[in-house]
């Protein structure tokens, strides 16, 4: 399974860092296709749980962040966003009326969640990759410091692990798993802001450590929870040795959001 892991890591980490450093179109697509099939693996999981979930409104929903993040301005973001949620909702409650009684609230709503989950949290790839004029170096940072927690959290887990975190949710992850992950997070940063001090200032990278080093683990365990209400190990097998999408991005969904409002309010404002 290492080894699995370590080969998927060698052939995938060039291709996003590539599309990283486009920026663009291909980017774009690259955003596309993860937040695609991170939608197509969580409807499996939704209909595991008895849910009936529309695929065209889940799909529809989830691409339409990632569009809105890229061709709207910078400036404007916020509210396009925001429309962006109010229209979505708006639908889903007419869909709710056209179709009753044949699709429950608790379907639709799922829908709107999964869709914000998905395709909302993955466009603050976007979002930080247009910041102007450090927005490849703040990407990677994120990547990086997300990276670095998970690698910190799995060596440190299987080493010294003994007190669950949060067994309802993750049986497997342990406390001292999750402090070797911050550590190595916090300890990533440092390091990043001692070769590049003209991105951020040695508080600024303590602050992003632990913000980061501390979201990422709640975006894991937040996966966790959906994969156990809908009783699978994986959400699915596209990447050896991780599994899914999710399995593996799972944890960038909530570093990225979390890392661009720290980078927009108090770095790049």
């Amino acid at each position: 399974m290492l080894l699995k892991r370590i080969l998927s890591a060698v052939i995938g980490i060039p291709i996003l860092v590539y599309l990283v450093y486009e920026g663009r179109l291909l980017f774009l697509t690259g955003v596309i296709f993860l937040t695609v099939t991170g939608l197509f693996e969580l409807r499996r999981i939704l209909l595991r749980m008895k849910l009936k979930i529309i695929p065209f409104l889940l799909y529809g929903s989830g691409l339409v962040f990632p569009l809105l993040a890229y061709f709207t301005s910078n400036d404007k973001s916020g509210g396009a966003f925001y429309i962006g949620l109010t229209l979505i909702l708006m639908i889903h409650l007419i869909i709710l009326m056209i179709t009753f009684p044949k699709y429950s609230v608790g379907d639709l709503a799922s829908s709107y969640l999964g869709s914000c989950y998905i395709g909302m949290l993955l466009s603050y790839l976007i979002l930080i990759r247009k910041m102007v004029p450090y927005g490849f170096p703040y990407l990677l940072l994120v990547l990086i410091l997300t990276w670095s927690c998970d690698i910190g959290a799995y060596f440190s887990g299987r080493l010294f692990g003994r007190q669950p975190l949060w067994p309802r949710v993750s049986p497997h992850k342990t406390l001292e798993g999750s402090i070797g992950g911050l550590i190595l997070c916090i300890g990533s940063a440092l390091l990043l802001q001692a070769i590049y001090r003209r991105l951020f200032s040695l508080f600024d990278a303590l602050m992003l450590g632990i913000l980061i080093g501390s979201v990422v683990q709640i975006g894991d365990l937040v996966e966790s929870a959906f994969k156990r209400l809908g009783k699978v190990k994986n959400s699915g097998d596209l990447i050896p040795g991780h599994g899914g999408i999710l399995d593996r991005f799972d944890s960038l969904l909530f570093s990225a959001p979390a890392a661009y409002l720290y980078l927009k309010f108090f770095l790049n404002p």
